[in-house]
């Protein structure tokens, strides 16, 4: 059984970053992020070109949290929580299944500084200790180089491509998806 009470929100840390909930105050920075076409390039989801646009997002994220469905956490700078780099979390439950699927961005400005596989590694521990997740999966467009070798070097296997799974902009997209099980510590 997964627990998706997320109330308190679980803030987490790592030796860098701070993991908190994004917040309307957050509006800037999450119109800098998802309005961003190179970090956006992969994710078919609408660009933010408005303080509305980022608003929605804010809410959608508040939303998702407050109904169970997901959550998801500003990834900050651990000495200044105001800068935020990105935006990391669990967009999809599957309770029947014992999963969840993870998401990630970040404003290219801090791209390869590995913001995200640290982050990863505590959302990872925080969905198979808390959550009770037994499968993390990840979806990718297959053209995303970089999220694949970040997927690789966390240990994620490779487990199926599925051709034209979506539409977006006109634009048939093909998904890679990727998974990583719980450990038991059984042998």
């Amino acid at each position: 059984m997964l627990n998706l009470n997320f109330h308190p929100f679980p803030e987490l840390k790592t030796k860098r970053l701070r993991l908190r909930q994004v917040l309307p105050t957050d509006v800037e920075a999450v119109m800098k992020i998802r309005g961003n076409e190179e970090a956006m390039r992969y994710i078919p989801r609408p660009r933010a070109k408005t303080t509305e646009d980022a608003l929605a997002v804010v809410e959608m994220l508040t939303n998702g949290i407050n109904e169970s469905k997901s959550i998801n956490w500003a990834i900050c700078n651990a000495e200044n929580p105001s800068e935020i780099f990105g935006i990391m979390g669990y967009v999809n439950f599957y309770p029947e299944q014992s999963k969840a699927e993870i998401g990630y961005m970040l404003h290219p400005d801090y791209w390869g500084k590995g913001f995200i596989p640290e982050a990863i590694l505590e959302v990872e521990k925080f969905g198979f200790e808390q959550i009770n997740l037994q499968i993390i999966e990840a979806k990718i467009d297959p053209r995303n180089e970089n999220s694949r070798k970040i997927l690789l070097r966390n240990d994620y296997q490779f487990d199926r491509l599925v051709p034209k799974e979506m539409i977006f902009q006109d634009e048939e997209l093909d998904s890679e998806y990727y998974f990583k099980q719980k450990h038991t510590g059984l042998l």
